[in-house]
Order: structure tokens, then C-alpha cells, then sequence
């Protein structure tokens, strides 16, 4: 079985390609990852982008949870890009699928397969004005 991201739960209306990864940890068992989020309208959490977005993002983290063989190529070629904010990222996830048991994570900052739990995704609360 081949599927991509938008049919596991909890990512539907979400754009993992126009998204940015902040940050990508692995520990024993789990693999997290850091992302800077592209809500679609008909997310729950959607709010139409403010004077000077130019669409709704909201800090999210994947979780891959009790993670039983990871293998991380192209680590070494890693980048990290500087924008205009001087916020820092790795760029975006080109794909996520899960190939029969296991998972693939492919983006900027290398291709990951591991073999694991659907991950999970939770959105940080919205910053208050």
C-alpha cells in the first residue's frame, strides 16, 4: 500500500510542500520534526493571513512515535536558508508516504526512511495579539 500524507489523520488541509522545517531531532524510538505549517482553507485552525502574510502558517510538529529502524541519508549536504525575517529553515517536505509498513520523508535536507507509528501532527496555540 502507497499513501501520502493528506489520508493519515490529522493532515488533511494542511501543505507539507509549502511548509518550512525548522527543525528535525531523533531519539531513540522518535523522530520529531519542526515545521513552520501552510494551513488550507477548511483547516480547523485556518484563519485568513494577516496584513503582510501572504498565507496562514502556524508552528506544528510531526511525531513519528516508537520507531523501530531509521536510516537518514543526505545528512551531509544539509543548507540551512536565512529569510528576509532571519528566521532559519531547512526547507520544505517534498513527500511523506507510507510504503507498506514503513515511512518515507524526502526534502531539502536529505531522505529519511524509518519504519514506525503513523505519526502524529499537533499544531502549537496561536500566538494571542
Amino acid at each position: 500500500m502507497r499513501d501520502n500524507y493528506l489520508r493519515f489523520p490529522g493532515f488533511e488541509n494542511v501543505s507539507l510542500e509549502d511548509s518550512y522545517v525548522l527543525d528535525i531531532a531523533v531519539h531513540p524510538g522518535v523522530l520529531t520534526l519542526k515545521i513552520d505549517l501552510l494551513l488550507l482553507p477548511g483547516h480547523p485552525e485556518y484563519r485568513d493571513p494577516l496584513l503582510g502574510e501572504r498565507a496562514c502558517f502556524r508552528q506544528a510538529t510531526v511525531v513519528f512515535s516508537s520507531v523501530r529502524d531509521l536510516h537518514w541519508a543526505g545528512q551531509s549536504v544539509i543548507k540551512s536558508a536565512i529569510d528576509a525575517s532571519g528566521s532559519v529553515d531547512f526547507g520544505s517536505v517534498d513527500s511523506l508516504t507510507r510504503l507498506d509498513d514503513s515511512f518515507k520523508i524526502e526534502g531539502d535536507w536529505g531522505e529519511i526512511n524509518l519504519r514506525s507509528d503513523t505519526p502524529s501532527l499537533s499544531i502549537d496555540p496561536a500566538p494571542t495579539t
